[in-house]
Parts: C-alpha cells; sequence; structure tokens
C-alpha cells in the first residue's frame, strides 16, 4: 500500500519532468510550426493535466519577476501586451490558476516566457526542436539527424534539435528506448532526463525513464557510456552486458548484469515480468494497451509475479492469466476500462 508520503513524492518528481519540458521549449527558438503544434496539443491534453498545470501556474506566478536585461520599445510594448491578454484571459475566468484546457491562455503564457527568456539573454539557442511522442499501444523507429538509430516504446517522448550544431549531441527523454548511437569522439551523444544522464560517444544503449515510475534503469549493449545521476553529483562507467538501477525515492543504486534477451523484449512486442508486483505491472500494461485501469490501491497486495506474454497476446488473455495465479482479484471490462476488485 503507497503511503500519502510517497504518493506526493512521486508526483512532485512527475511534475519536475513537465517543468523541465516547457523550459526546454522556452529557452529554444526557430521552433518549426507543426513541432510548435504537437506542443501545444501536449500541453493542452487531458494526460498529467494537474502537473502540466502546475508547471504552468508556476511560470505564471514568476511572469511579474522576470524583467529583461535589455529590450527595444518595441519588443517591451509586444510583451506588454501579451501580459494584458493573459491577464484578460485570467480575469474573465475568474480562477487563481490557469487550467491547461485554456489553450489560448496557454499559448500566449508560453508566447510570452520564451519572448522573455530570448530578450534577456544573449546567447539563445538556435535549434529546431522536433517532439516525437509515441501513442499508447505503439512502437516507433525513427533516426536522429546524425545518423543515430532509435526505437522508441509506447507513451515515450523525444525532443532533439533538427541539426546538432553545438559541441555535443543533446536530446530529452521521457519514457523508453533505445539508442544505436552514431559515433563521433568530438561531439559527445547525451541523453537527457529528469536527474538522469547518459553520455555515450559511440555505442548501444537503452534507457527507461517513465515519471510514474521509481526506478530509472540504463543498459548498456555494446561501447560504453557514462551516467550521471542523485541531481548529477554521482556519475560511473558502464561496461557491456551491465545495466544501472537507481532508485528515486531510496536513493539507491544498483549494477546487476540481466537477461538481455528479456531488457530488449518490448522491442519484439513481447512483455516480460520479473519479480513485479500488479502495482508495477498494471503502467506498463496501460501503456501497451488502448486501455485504463481502476481500483483501490487495497485492491492490490505487495504479491510478486513472473511473467512472460508474447508478441500479440491481447490484454484480456493477460488479465485471465494475471486473475488466475493472483487468486486474490476479479475483474470487469466496460468501454476502455478494466475494473479490478477483490475476490
Amino acid at each position: 500500500m503507497i503511503d500519502r508520503s510517497d504518493f506526493i513524492r512521486r508526483r512532485y518528481e512527475m511534475g519536475n519532468y513537465f517543468n523541465k519540458i516547457i523550459e526546454l521549449f522556452v529557452k529554444t527558438t526557430d521552433v518549426s510550426t507543426s513541432s510548435r503544434d504537437e506542443f501545444h496539443r501536449w500541453l493542452t491534453g487531458e494526460k498529467f493535466s494537474r502537473e502540466k498545470e502546475k508547471a504552468l501556474q508556476g511560470l505564471w506566478d514568476n511572469i511579474e519577476e522576470v524583467t529583461p536585461a535589455a529590450t527595444s520599445s518595441q519588443t517591451q510594448r509586444s510583451l506588454d501586451e501579451v501580459r494584458k491578454k493573459i491577464r484578460q484571459r485570467h480575469h474573465k475566468v475568474n480562477i487563481k490558476i490557469l487550467r491547461v484546457w485554456q489553450v489560448s491562455a496557454a499559448v500566449l503564457l508560453i508566447a510570452l516566457l520564451s519572448a522573455l527568456y530570448f530578450t534577456s539573454n544573449e546567447t539563445p539557442v538556435n535549434a529546431d526542436l522536433i517532439e516525437q511522442y509515441v501513442p499508447v499501444a505503439e512502437m516507433t523507429h525513427l533516426t536522429l539527424p546524425d545518423g543515430t538509430e532509435v526505437q522508441m516504446n509506447s507513451t515515450a517522448t523525444l525532443l532533439y534539435p533538427a541539426q546538432f550544431n553545438g559541441e555535443t549531441r543533446s536530446v530529452y527523454l521521457i519514457g523508453e528506448a533505445n539508442f544505436k548511437v552514431t559515433k563521433n569522439e568530438e561531439q559527445p551523444f547525451i541523453v537527457k532526463s529528469n536527474d538522469f544522464q547518459v553520455t555515450a560517444l559511440g555505442t548501444e544503449f537503452s534507457m527507461k525513464v517513465y515519471p510514474d515510475e521509481t526506478l530509472l534503469t540504463t543498459t548498456l549493449f555494446s561501447g560504453s557510456v557514462e551516467v550521471r545521476f542523485n541531481n548529477m553529483e554521482s556519475s560511473l562507467i558502464l561496461n557491456p552486458s551491465e545495466q544501472f538501477t537507481y532508485n528515486k525515492r531510496t536513493k539507491e543504486e544498483t549494477i546487476s548484469r540481466p537477461n538481455l534477451d528479456d531488457v530488449t523484449a518490448w522491442q519484439r512486442g513481447e512483455l516480460v515480468f520479473r519479480s513485479a508486483t500488479l502495482e508495477e505491472i498494471i503502467p506498463v500494461l496501460e501503456r501497451k494497451y488502448p486501455y485504463s485501469f481502476v481500483y483501490t490501491v487495497s485492491t492490490l497486495r505487495n504479491d510478486r509475479y513472473t511473467f512472460r506474454f508474447k508478441e500479440n497476446t491481447s490484454l484480456q488473455e493477460i488479465m485471465d492469466i494475471i486473475v488466475e495465479v493472483s487468486g486474490n482479484i476479479k475483474y470487469r471490462i466496460e468501454d476502455n476500462k478494466y475494473y479490478l476488485s477483490p475476490l
């Protein structure tokens, strides 16, 4: 059973992810129209609305404190006009906070913060930011501008520039992905997440950094990588076939040599659970299948299970097996929801 302090901590950590995504978008100039539209759809979407709402609230609270060091009179008038429009919408709805479903207010707020940032910094980042999001129950392959190949799991998001022009090739990941990195010793390849970062030159590795999961993992298949964690204060080097796991809650770290066939199972459409609780299994099922689960925390016990499901196994088949093995829950299906209850 999850205690209240643990629940609050997880929500706080998830909030940090959304703060970083919004901040990254704000600090990137020359964003294409399609990328901007995709960002606005993500920002105003229903998924994780509470966390995105809090991130927007933080930007709103700080908006009056942002004072560009030097702005032209025309720029200043434009900023004042955007502020005025946001206040008008803010006043009309008569609420204290910006709701993410207020598309116009959210978009105006992001526009204002972007303008404030670039008029107050001498060297803005000149990169066309691209967002790749993988819908539920899907996987995606893509090739980055440097030739690096990426396979992304369901509900993962990758942010990367149209061209890698700086000293590093940096991307930002939420979720799970496998990277086959094109070697370039002069320009290290860096995958960033929330207080977790992997640096490589030319290698293959995978990362799993979903915001709603306690464990962050990196598995190295070839070459070598540097992993930075614990607020970027700690680091280590992985060797091939090693997996690094970091517990965000306890700050514990481990290095193991897992079955690599299990690690790459998701890339073949398979599901593998090793000594996992139902609380850990359900989020994985919700990402792979277009269904959500409804249950109370007391319904799920802390028993651990090991399962392997082949590609194309239906969710109902999986749930029939889980129910039979656990022996203490039942389910019913209504529309796109699975309702779990104790026997």
